[in-house]
């Protein structure tokens, strides 16, 4: 019994003096912890980090990585509470501000936060939410899940989920037993702390636009047109964000100038051609930073401009305002992105098609267009 009491005598300050005693001794046990993949351990080392930190340009980055713990571990409402209180902090520091690319990035973790919390309540609250009886005899069951989550500074993740429902029976009854665990895993570098990364560019949630210019082929029957400047503004609401597929719906503006010779006073004169179309587009994240979109456009073509002596109307008549048509437009395009918000777009192909119009020497109007610029998503 002495020995005992000895022995508890000395462990106790040895104990004592093994556990942290300054932030950064905290902030080091935290690190430890994460990356032995002891997340519960690892926030609660962060908190005890960030309590005892007298640098203020130092706290945020405790907070970031409470909150990369608890997501790690799968507690999403706790996780979205901390990047939250990492943004908030981030706000008033003028010596070191956020990025605004990194900003939009932790904006889209605490959105994909706050509904992975709400489906853990709504998947809680369904029906049964009581136990079973032991009913009929001796009855045993075993039901296992795990799930781990591992993150690393170098951009690579891990995911490992089990399932296992070993029954036993005996005495005339028998058992049941389920488990599930699933888990998942990215990472990148952040101050040292495991982080998360996905897809790169931001799903849009309130604006897709973008702005794009290049040539166009303008064909109009026997009329020579040749090559012509063209640009094109689209902007849409995103209506569908599902996985890698986001849908949204909007409008589309198109112009092109038209420069002729007036065949009676032999001035160059030049007309318009503006196509306004109700859009809808499609657009697939094919690789973090490659999407592929398509557009399918219906509206009117207005061409104007058009005095007389032009080549386009019958007897080269002048119009008295702009000529109106249907038009149909469609066009695919490749994204890049050079920033979650940003990216760089290339449209190999689009298509205007408007049938013929009364008063028009031609018959139909297409027009092919081949066009690059920027896309902006928020």
């Amino acid at each position: 019994m002495k020995k005992s009491l000895v022995f508890a005598a000395l462990l106790v300050p040895a104990l004592a003096l093994a556990q942290p005693k300054s932030s950064d001794d905290w902030y080091k046990e935290g690190e430890t912890q994460y990356n032995l993949g002891e997340f519960d351990k690892a926030a609660d080392a962060f908190k005890q980090g960030f309590a005892l930190e007298t640098n203020d340009s130092k706290k945020p980055a405790y907070l970031y990585n409470v909150a990369q713990a608890y997501r790690q571990g799968g507690k999403c409402k706790d996780a979205a509470f901390f990047y939250k209180r990492y943004l908030s902090l981030k706000d008033q520091d003028t010596v070191k501000p956020l990025k605004p690319e990194k900003r939009a990035e932790i904006e889209q973790k605490i959105t994909e936060l706050e509904e992975c919390a709400r489906t853990a309540e709504s998947i809680a609250k369904k029906p049964p939410d009581n136990t079973l009886p032991n009913e009929g005899g001796n009855k045993t069951g075993t039901g296992t899940g795990a799930g781990t989550k591992t993150g690393t500074g170098t951009g690579t993740g891990t995911g490992t989920g089990t399932k296992t429902g070993p029954t036993v029976g005996s005495g005339g009854g028998e058992g049941e037993g389920e488990g599930e665990g699933e888990g998942e895993g990215e990472g990148e570098g952040d101050g040292g702390g495991g982080a998360v990364t996905g897809q790169f560019m931001v799903k849009p949630r309130t604006l897709n636009a973008r702005f794009v210019g290049g040539v166009g082929k303008v064909s109009m029957g026997d009329v020579p047109t040749g090559i012509k400047p063209a640009i094109t503004i689209t902007g849409g609401y995103p209506v569908v964000t599902q996985g890698s597929l986001s849908v949204d719906v909007g409008v589309s503006l198109n112009f092109t100038p038209m420069p002729y010779e007036n065949g009676l006073t032999g001035a160059k004169e030049t007309g318009t051609m503006t196509t306004a179309v109700a859009n809808a587009a499609a657009t697939i994240n094919v690789a973090p930073k490659i999407a592929v979109r398509g557009d399918l456009g219906l509206g009117a073509l207005f061409f104007g401009g058009l005095k007389m002596g032009n080549p386009f109307t019958e007897g080269a008549a002048a119009t008295s305002g702009s000529l109106g048509m249907f038009a149909l437009r469609l066009g695919g395009s490749l994204d890049y992105g050079l920033t979650p918000n940003v990216s760089a777009t290339v449209t190999p192909l689009a298509l205007t098609y408007s049938p013929a119009k009364d008063g028009l020497r031609s018959g139909s109007i297409i027009q092919l267009d081949f066009m690059v610029g920027v896309g902006y998503r928020m």
